[in-house]
This record gives structure tokens, C-alpha cells and sequence, in this order.
């Protein structure tokens, strides 16, 4: 991996207390005998490490102490040294921390290995050991340490206990100093997040969230002043619990095999934690909601002789010139880690049990034809029957799947039930101004809902106008009336647009704004390039490239992704990271700014935080009425936004976009993701009929993978199928070929550039339709 300006400093730290006949001192020649390793005695300082970062422990008169360097900057444990054990009296009422120096240090003779060990005794008569192995990887400036914990005297009194570990700056700074990173959770600072966010109060002393929260189990911290970012890394492959792992009681236990990360801010001296086993506070999720109240969710490990913890670290030091950067690259660095796997999907099976349930599930209700809003996964049958155009309703998207695929395949089933859905909205949608209505109750209410957003419209409105090119295509002149629906639509977008170029959030059934914020900006973008690439009107082409500036200004530039999840409104989410890529890629084919293409790299490295790149097992004992198959991995499942935990398989949307960054920036990283996105996401639906639902293509819409693993919605709704198809799609329309295997072929292709992607027309839908020069419409 490359990374500009950026060395990486890698410390595993990895707690092994797998050693009932360890002495309490054992002898690192015993422990290393079998790899062949000779160490000797340290009988000063020493140090392990580069000349731009490296550990230095410093003999003195109790011990040895540590303090670390990476790039002029000088960090430190709390009181200089790596062991701090917090142990829990007999009723958990009250906690005492001990930290020991370490009592000696062994060391290669190339000094590639140092091992070091401490004893920590309580006031109680506990006796624990721990011996750390650091080592240096060949050719790659990191540090490797394993960690192993031995509890070998539990004395009267003490019942449980924690291992804790912080690593701030030297020197007393505030918290506003530095810019804060957790995957999924914290995204530079406290802004655009509910009050019961975890990360959404920094007057806490701590900020802990257990791993299972994050896209990686990572927490970043980046100093203004000197620009270093500095990262602790969980390296836990298997963070097991039990069923019993649940609310905000202190729980101890044996099983408790994952840890928390976070931040301790007491005292002017923020520095990075981590907690093992996870205790999560000040804010907690762990009943299943937040609370905007300070509650801990306690978690510690039960006492016994030789009870042992184990776990792996990796402290990651960059310097960045901003924060944008630090967050790719320590992101990045922990994915390389991980390395997670793709799963073996065939796209093709994807496609057919997708459009089987739409069409089982098609229906009519007088002139309005559509799918059901939610249908139960277990039994398959109807929850909610409403019609909701875009967003989670998907209705017009839908009907524009079956109508293409039964137009190319010659399923006229397929064809004719798209049809119908497609002409109730280009009929009916559109009030007298051509505002789409979004939202439709069919019979006995037989009315739209009076509110309409630019989320729901853009998933219909850019459905219809490809409906649109396939019919044109395939029969010119016979569905005009999609195509001036959508002309309607977006004249009446262009007289809605500011001065500054953005678009109000949302509207009442007669045009009227009833929500003036700006973030759904990025929605109609790509729409609109696609009215352009029809039309070739240079009022379209003019309101994209305003709309785009206006994005890259106050959300690229401000990191601030907020407002896509319309009913999660106005916090940090991954749908409104989602829609930026989409837009940037549209303005950046539509005019070869370099300018959007960076803006589309920085949302997808944002975005993909979001998701799972490490595979989270299934707890044990669970009494779940649809559990959770333990041959199914969480890799490419994302969580939804900041403020809980849901997660779901809407990643899927992207895997096309991410195709074609690879494309377009030669990085074989967007590659992996957009593999990643096309077969993993399907985990959460019954295409090899493993979850035993009716029908192969159900898909459920939110998952849990924190406590009460599997658990989540057990429902259906339009947007699941249609996250799977749309990319699909698209990469047929660009390349000819479903699925990323059979585009690529042996051979991956050479970075295209914008003209051979065809920047003046809109490329995420390659050969669409342009209508003749003064064509009437």
C-alpha cells in the first residue's frame, strides 16, 4: 500500500494467557526456544522501533517505563507504563487501577525482538503476570508485541477486572485540539450526531464503544498543531460473547472475548483507550438504544487461578495534512490488516430470485399497481401494503427492473407488470407543477401523503428516465409519457434551485418548502446529468454543475455527510456518504473535473467505514425466533448511520460506483470494495435458500451485530431487491455484463479516462437514449 507523506508505525499487541505453566517469571529463552530466537538480559535502556517512531524504555529504580515517538511527537501510558489492570471488588461497587513498570527485558541480538515482563499485585493479595513480545516485521517499519495475562493468586476481595490502555500526548492540550475517528461512530468531532450518540458529548471522561460498533475496530486521534494521527487497531478475529451479553448491568464473565476503544478525556489529556473486556460509557447502546443521560455498560473478566484475556493491538502513527487523509489511511491500514474475504455469489441467481418476488409479490389496487411495503420474511406474507416512491419504498425502481428485464428477455409478464407501475407514476405522481408526490395510500385512502422529499423523488425520477431509454430504445415514441414526466419534474427542480445553487430538503403536495436544509442537494444530481445526456439543454448541464459546487463547498470540504437518511435526519450517516459518490461521478462525467473525482474518493473512503470488513461470530446460546446461520459472515453488511447500531445489506447500491473509481484512479482498493459490495451484501438474503425463507429473493432489512447477534427487522421492503439489482444493472449498461467477474474477465482492464467513459453523456447508464436536437417533449 502506498501512502504519500505518511509512514506507518504498527504496534500488535496481542494478549496470549494460554500458559497455566508459566512461572511468574517466566524466561523469555523458554518462551522462544521453539522459534529460534536467542534474547538476552537488557541491563539499561532500550528501544525497539525506526528513527521515526519507535518505543523507549527507560531503566529506573522500579522499573522500566515507556514512552513513544512517532514523528517529533512525543506520547505516553498513563504513568509511563504499558500494563494497567483495573480489578473490581466482590459486589462491583467500586474499582481500584494498578500499573506496573516492567520488572526486565529481554532482547535479540539484532534487536528485531524485546520481550518484557511485569507483575501486578493488589491490595488484596492478586497476583497477575504479564509478559510482552515486541518484534520488528522485515521491510515494513512496524512493531509487533503479544501480551500475555495470567491471573496467578486471586486474592480475597477482588472479583473481576479489566485491561486498560491509554496513550495520549506528553504535553496537557484540550480536546479541540485533536480530530476524533471511530468507524461508523465519530467522524472527526461531536457535530451532526443525536445527543444520545456515543462520541456526541466530550464533556464525558470516557468515550468507549465496544468494537462490535465499528466497520473495523478502530479509534484514530489527529493533532491539529503537528497534524499526526495516531490509531489503536483491535486485531480480534473471533469477538465472541454469549446471549447473556445484554443491557447496562455490570456483567462479568469468562466468555467476554472482545474489547472497547475510544477515548479518555479527564484532565486536559485526551488519549486514546482501549478496554478488555468492552465496558462501554459514558453513552451506551446496550439495551438496544441510546440515552442521552452518562450509563455504563460494564463488562470484566471473572477471577480465578489462571484465568487469562487475550487480545491484539495495533497503534498506527501518520502525519496527514488533514483529516480527510489521516481517515483513509488509518482506515486503509486496518482493512489491509484484516483482509477481509469475498464470498462466492453468482450475480446471475442474484438477478432471477430478486425479480421472482417482485413479481409474486406485484399487485393492483384500481389504476395503481405496485409492490407491498414491507412482507415478513419467515412466512412471506404481507405486512404493510402501501406505495412509496423511492427511499425504502423503491416503487418505481422496481417496476423499472421488471419492465427492462422482461423488454430484453421477452418475458412479457415481467414486461407488462413493470409497465403498469411505471405509468401510474409518470400519471399520477406529478402535481400541478410537476412536483413528484412520493408517497401514495391505495384504496380506500386513495391519496399521496403530504410530504415529499428529494431523497424519495431521486430513486423514482432516476428509475423512470431509464425506463424511459430502454423503451425509446427498443420501441421510439411509446412511453413519452415517462419521458415528460421527468421533464416536468426537472424544470420544476431548476426553479426550485438557490442562488447558491442547492435545493431545499423537502416540499408539501403544492410545491410549497416545508423543510429549507440543503443536505439532500446531492440527490438530484444524478438525475439531472441524466436529463442533460437525453436532452443535451444546457440549463441542465448549468443547475448540476452549481448543485455540485455547492456540494463540494459545504460537504466535501466540511466532512459533513448528514441528511440522506430521511428518517434519521441531520446526523452523520453512510447513505448521505453513498449519494455523494454517486453525485461527484455524475458532474465528474459530465465535465471532466478532477475537482468531483476527489470528492467521490473522499465519500467512498468515508462511506466504507460504515461497513463490516471483519467478519463478527455468531454469540452462543441465542433463543432468537430467526437467528442469525453461523456460515454467514458480516463482511459487507454496514451500519446504517451514527446514534445505533442497525445495520443492513443498502452498501449493495454502490458496487457499481466503486467499479468505477477503480477505473478511474488505477487503486485496486475500490476494487476490492466493489467485489465486496456485489457478493456480501447478499448474506442477508435467501439466494441459496440457507435462511429457509419462502422465496430466494426475500432479504431482510436491518441485522444487529452487537449484542443479540441476528437480531434486527425481519422484514421485506422494495429497497432490499432493488440495492441488488440497480448496480447490475448499471454495470450491463457500461459494460455489457452482469457482475464484476465477468467484466473484468482474466485480464482487469486499464484505467479508462473520462473521455472514454464519455463525459458528456451520462455515463452510468452508457448508450442511453439522447433525443434529437429540437425534439419536442
Amino acid at each position: 500500500m502506498e501512502v504519500k507523506k505518511s509512514l506507518f508505525l504498527i504496534i500488535a499487541l496481542t494478549l496470549t494467557a494460554c500458559v497455566d505453566n508459566y512461572t511468574l517469571m517466566t524466561s523469555a529463552e523458554e518462551m522462544w526456544s521453539n522459534g529460534g530466537t536467542t534474547l538476552t538480559r537488557a541491563t539499561g535502556d532500550c528501544t525497539v522501533g525506526n528513527d521515526n517512531q519507535k518505543l523507549l524504555f527507560t531503566q529506573t529504580a522500579t522499573g522500566y517505563t515507556t514512552v513513544m515517538t512517532a514523528f517529533g511527537q512525543r506520547y505516553r501510558p498513563q504513568n509511563e507504563v504499558m500494563v494497567m489492570l483495573e480489578v473490581w471488588n466482590t459486589d462491583l461497587t467500586a474499582s481500584k487501577r494498578y500499573t506496573a513498570a516492567y520488572d526486565s527485558i529481554d532482547v535479540s541480538e539484532d534487536g528485531s525482538t524485546l520481550v518484557a515482563f511485569a507483575t501486578v499485585r493488589t491490595e488484596n493479595k492478586s497476583i497477575f503476570s504479564v509478559t510482552d513480545i515486541y518484534n520488528t516485521v522485515p521491510d515494513y517499519p512496524s512493531l509487533r508485541l503479544k501480551r500475555t495475562i495470567v491471573v496467578k493468586e486471586r486474592g480475597t476481595g477482588d472479583r473481576s477486572f479489566n485491561s486498560i490502555i491509554l496513550m495520549g500526548k506528553a504535553e496537557r492540550q484540550k480536546y479541540t485540539a485533536n480530530e476524533y475517528y471511530m468507524p461508523a461512530l465519530v467522524f472527526k468531532d461531536g457535530s451532526n450526531m443525536s445527543e444520545s450518540s456515543i462520541g456526541s458529548s466530550w464533556d464525558d471522561d470516557w468515550i468507549l464503544a465496544r468494537e462490535e460498533r465499528m466497520g473495523l475496530p478502530l479509534a484514530m486521534m489527529r493533532d491539529k498543531t503537528s497534524r499526526v494521527a495516531l490509531s489503536i487497531c483491535d486485531y480480534n478475529l473471533s469477538p465472541t460473547t454469549s446471549n447473556s451479553d445484554w443491557g447496562n448491568t455490570h456483567l462479568t464473565a469468562l466468555n467476554f472475548k472482545y474489547a472497547s476503544l475510544g477515548y479518555y478525556l479527564e484532565g486536559e489529556a485526551p488519549a486514546l483507550a482501549f478496554c478488555y473486556p468492552g465496558s462501554e460509557g459514558e453513552r451506551s447502546y446496550s439495551d438496544d438504544g441510546g440515552h442521552a443521560e452518562r450509563l455504563w455498560a460494564r463488562r470484566s473478566t471473572t477471577m480465578a487461578k489462571n484465568v487469562k484475556q487475550e487480545y491484539t493491538l495495533h497503534l498506527l502513527a501518520t502525519r496527514n495534512a488533514s483529516f480527510a487523509e489521516a481517515q483513509r489511511d488509518h482506515w486503509r491500514a486496518a482493512f489491509d490488516l484484516y483482509s477481509p474475504k469475498v464470498l462466492d455469489v453468482n450475480p446471475s441467481t442474484v438477478v432471477e430470485a430478486s425479480l421472482e418476488v417482485l413479481d409474486h409479490y406485484w399487485l393492483k389496487s384500481g389504476n395503481a399497481a405496485g409492490f407491498p411495503f414491507s412482507v415478513f420474511c419467515n412466512n412471506g406474507s404481507v405486512n404493510e401494503t402501501s406505495f412509496d416512491m423511492g427511499f425504502v419504498g423503491m416503487q418505481a425502481a422496481c417496476g423499472y427492473y421488471l419492465y427492462r428485464y422482461g423488454l430484453d428477455n421477452g418475458n412479457e409478464t415481467y414486461r407488462k407488470k413493470g409497465e403498469q407501475v411505471l405509468d401510474f407514476w409518470a400519471n399520477n405522481s406529478a402535481n400541478s407543477v410537476g412536483m413528484p408526490r412520493i408517497w401514495y395510500d391505495i384504496d380506500p385512502w386513495n391519496t399521496f401523503r403530504n410530504y415529499n422529499d428529494l431523497r424519495n423523488m431521486q430513486g423514482g425520477l432516476e428509475a423512470m428516465i431509464m425506463a424511459w431509454s430502454c423503451a425509446e430504445s427498443a420501441h421510439p415514441g411509446s412511453h413519452a409519457n415517462w419521458l415528460r414526466y421527468c421533464k416536468r419534474a426537472a424544470d420544476w427542480l431548476l426553479g426550485c434551485q438557490n442562488p447558491d445553487g442547492s435545493f431545499p430538503k423537502a416540499f408539501d403536495n403544492n410545491g410549497s418548502v416545508v423543510d429549507t436544509g440543503s443536505y439532500l442537494t446531492s440527490n438530484v444530481i444524478r438525475f439531472l446529468t441524466a436529463m442533460y445526456g437525453v436532452t443535451a439543454r444546457s440549463d441542465y448541464r448549468t443547475a448540476v454543475v452549481k448543485a455540485a459546487d455547492w456540494c463540494l463547498k459545504n460537504i466535501h470540504a466540511d466532512y459533513k455527510y448528514i441528511g440522506s437518511v430521511i428518517d434519521n435526519p441531520y446526523v452523520k450517516d453512510r447513505e448521505s456518504g453513498q449519494k455523494m459518490i454517486e453525485a461527484m461521478l455524475a458532474a465528474y462525467d459530465l465535465t471532466a473535473d478532477k475537482r468531483y473525482l476527489e470528492a467521490a474518493g473522499q465519500a467512498a473512503y468515508y462511506t466504507v467505514s460504515y461497513m463490516y470488513a471483519w467478519n463478527i461470530p455468531w454469540e452462543s446460546g441465542t433463543t432468537l425466533a430467526m437467528p442469525w446461520p453461523k456460515n454467514k459472515s458480516t463482511v459487507g453488511i454496514t451500519i446504517i448511520a451514527t446514534g445505533h447500531s442497525g445495520a443492513d445489506c443498502g452498501f449493495s447500491y454502490n458496487s457499481f460506483e466503486y467499479l468505477r473509481l477503480y477505473e478511474l484512479t488505477g487503486d485496486h482498493y475500490f476494487l476490492s470494495i466493489a467485489r465486496i459490495l456485489e457478493k456480501n451484501t447478499k448474506q442477508t438474503m435467501n439466494y441459496d435458500g440457507s435462511l429457509r425463507y419462502p422465496l430466494r429473493g426475500l432479504q431482510r432489512e436491518a441485522i444487529r451485530c452487537v449484542t443479540h447477534r441476528g437480531d434486527g427487522v425481519g422484514l421485506w421492503l422494495p429497497w432490499c431487491t432493488a440495492s441488488a439489482l440497480d448496480p447490475l444493472f448499471r454495470m450491463e449498461d457500461a459494460y455489457g455484463k452482469i457482475g464484476i467477474d465477468n467484466i473484468l474477465g482474466p485480464q482487469e482492464p486499464a484505467t479508462r479516462t473520462a473521455a472514454n467513459i464519455n463525459s458528456e453523456r451520462y455515463a452510468h447508464k452508457l448508450g442511453m437514449v439522447r433525443l434529437p436536437d429540437g425534439a419536442v417533449y
